[in-house]
């Protein structure tokens, strides 16, 4: 896959996606947030045939779908003795197969991990009971250490569960 950066004075930086099939798609990210995917006429890449704007959160959630990716965020200043206990932020993703199941699923094959909290749209549940159910957007904060904090942030995007 072949993709082109272009700057795209007083509105933000546009990318051009070439993908193996031959299509090519554009993203115009603007400074603003905004994201619009476009979608170029076979042969001739200035034409238009379809376009979408997303808004920052709707441009998230795709980007989530399409890049299902186990990132651990950790929390450094929270973190003590790096080799027995690291704290972190673990996001459950809109393509996760835990979203709408509950804590006690996600965390069934993982030992050594305690979920410390659930943040949801800003609010913090403290120490949720195994019957809390997740949704995408969630973010965990666990603590353990690492190698369970690895295995649950895969899990939690593994989409064979």
């Amino acid at each position: 896959m072949q993709i082109e950066r272009v700057p795209l004075p007083g509105i933000g930086v546009g990318y051009t996606v070439h993908t193996e099939e031959g299509q090519v798609l554009g993203i115009v990210c603007h400074r603003g947030g905004r994201r619009d995917v476009v979608v170029y006429a076979p042969g001739d890449p200035d034409t238009v045939e379809r376009s979408v704007t997303l808004s920052p959160a709707e441009a998230q959630e795709v980007a989530e779908l399409l890049h299902p990716i186990a990132t651990v965020d950790h929390v450094t200043h929270l973190e003590r003795h790096r080799e027995a206990i690291s704290v972190a932020e673990l996001p459950v993703t809109a393509a996760s197969p835990y979203d709408g199941r509950t804590l006690a699923e996600a965390v069934a094959r993982t030992h050594g991990v305690s979920v410390i909290a659930v943040v949801r749209d800003g609010r913090t549940t403290t120490a949720p009971g195994l019957g809390h159910v997740l949704v995408h957007g969630d973010v965990l904060v666990v603590a353990g250490a690492q190698p369970s904090i690895g295995a649950l942030s895969r899990a939690l995007v593994h989409t064979d569960t």
